[in-house]
């Protein structure tokens, strides 16, 4: 391990420093044969983790350390890994880990403090599964409540307080021992299309881009964030071509590297998505993302797939289409953030240790902090709070969220309730259900989860429930606080941001007049 050290770039061989460009996945909570494979014959720099790899923290640290020691076995660099770890509905890393508040509800708080220290907690988690890059903060500004794929997942509509959260979020996770990725560069915040199905065009002039969308990159850059994922949409203004900006080098080299000076890593975003994958053959899509200033290249999904990105730079590099210079300039920045986090030093974890760093009170702790500083009561113009009576709680919410709901929460508090689940859609017969036990109680409680966009059948009932009980409905909106577009009668209405549990308990409290509303909408109302 010293030795290579010592050696770094220079001394790899042509393949090594392909590889070290290459971050792959694979199937299931063991080391697939072919990503073994891949590991021992140093063509990939790195692995991503999925929900589909993960069961519990334990697992994942010793799903990472088998993956090491096959890099250390057969004398390749260890590996990068990484994972959406963004906090709320993107979680990835689940059974038994802290779940935090997503990014919207750290924007309602309004705390650069609880962003470092949400990014603390979480980088402590991580390392000690032996996760050493997080594809977080967001940075995109959600200025389009329609966007599809953002929403909750932006800290807010404010460039400076995405800014602000963001970098906080970074610091906490970088001075803690996981590199942090601002995504998705220029901004995905105001788009009506999902580029994991098509490519989005963001068509506003430059100096629409550099007050809103550019605005929290170019201060993350300077501000020292180690990593920044590129987007797979198209910036006219940036790049008259249409190309999307992740194969674009007036974005990626012109912009980014040349005009800001940035020398951090450059990351793609899944070079399996559509916007992307639809358009160009796959050694075409690395290749054009090479020349577009990216050092890592995520080659996901299929191994035939992967085989056939990872084959297209070798040639290149070996027929010169791809200089030597540019191989070695992106896997010594690679092979740099790997020295920096010190994964060459402790390339594996100590699995003894996981639970006494990864789900514990302290980290809870946390959560608690940054829901209660989230929750906001948007109106209570039927002076329904605190509820007193008994309450009739319908929870709407995903699967995720089931076991922690606003009904068990107001039942610890005291209150007589009794709970409906009904899911994301509510069918004709789920809502005759509710509309029978609301007629038990003085008030209704819908919990509504509207992600990415507000659920028609939702907001159905909430109206329905509204002529029922002649007013007396309370909704919490779990997931966009857009949710009110769709009910905009309702007269009581507060937002979590986020279902998880620290969340859903704020609510309670929040409902039974045991915690007062402090959190801030971070977007415009479009009510």
């Amino acid at each position: 391990m010293a030795e290579f050290r010592r050696r770094r770039v220079d001394h790899l061989t042509p393949r090594q420093r392909v590889g070290q460009l290459f971050m792959v996945d694979f199937e299931g909570p063991e080391p697939t044969a072919e990503v073994e494979r891949l590991i021992a014959a140093g063509e990939v720099g790195g692995v991503v983790l999925f929900a589909k790899n993960i069961v519990t923290p334990l697992q994942v640290a010793g799903l990472v350390n088998a993956l090491q020691k096959t890099a250390l076995d057969h004398g390749q660099p260890p590996l990068l890994v990484a994972i959406d770890q963004e906090g709320g509905i993107v979680s990835r890393l689940r059974g038994g880990a802290t779940i935090f508040p997503g990014a919207m509800a750290l924007g309602a708080a309004h705390s650069e403090h609880l962003a470092y220290a949400v990014g603390r907690a979480m980088a402590t988690e991580l390392r000690a599964v032996g996760v050493t890059c997080d594809f977080a903060p967001v940075l995109d500004v959600n200025s389009n409540p329609a966007n599809p794929i953002i929403g909750i997942r932006s800290f807010g509509e404010d460039p400076d307080l995405v800014a602000r959260l963001g970098i906080a979020m970074g610091r906490g996770l970088q001075d803690h021992g996981v590199l942090a990725t601002g995504k998705h560069f220029p901004g995905h915040g105001d788009t009506s299309v999902d580029s994991h199905l098509d490519l989005p065009v963001v068509p506003h002039p430059a100096d629409r881009l550099e007050a809103v969308e550019l605005l929290p990159f170019r201060r993350a850059a300077a501000a020292g964030l180690q990593a920044i994922m590129t987007a797979h949409v198209a910036f006219p203004a940036l790049d008259a071509s249409g190309v999307p900006a992740s194969l674009s080098p007036a974005v990626g080299v012109d912009l980014l590297r040349q005009k800001w000076g940035y020398d951090g890593l450059v990351v793609t975003d899944s070079l399996l998505m559509q916007a992307v994958a639809d358009r160009y053959a796959p050694a075409d899509l690395v290749l054009r993302a090479l020349r577009a200033g990216s050092d890592i290249l995520l080659a996901l999904g299929p191994s035939a797939r992967q085989r056939e990105m990872i084959d297209a730079v070798m040639r290149a590099a070996e027929r010169g289409e791809i200089s030597e210079d540019a191989v070695a300039r992106a896997a010594r920045r690679v092979l740099w953030a790997k020295e920096r986090y010190g994964i060459f030093r402790w390339p594996q974890v100590e699995p003894d240790r996981v639970a006494a760093q990864v789900g514990i009170a302290d980290h809870a702790s946390v959560s608690r902090a940054v829901a209660e500083a989230a929750v906001t009561l948007v109106r209570d113009q039927d002076r329904l709070l605190p509820l007193r009576g008994p309450v009739s709680v319908i929870s709407c919410v995903p699967p995720e969220a089931e076991g922690h709901t606003v009904g068990a929460a107001l039942a610890r508090l005291g209150l007589p309730v009794r709970e409906e689940r009904l899911g994301l859609a509510p069918a004709p017969g789920d809502c005759q259900k509710a509309l029978d036990l609301a007629a038990w109680a003085d008030v209704a409680v819908v919990v509504t989860f509207g992600w990415p966009a507000p659920s028609a059948a939702q907001a159905d009932l909430v109206k329905a429930l509204r002529r029922q009980l002649s007013g007396r409905v309370i909704v919490i909106a779990t997931g966009t606080p857009y949710d009110l577009s769709g009910f905009p009668e309702a007269g009581t209405y507060a937002c979590t941001y986020s279902p998880d549990p620290a969340s859903i308990e704020a609510a309670a409290r929040l409902l039974a007049g045991r915690l007062a509303p402090r959190g801030r909408l971070p977007v415009i109302p479009t009510w």
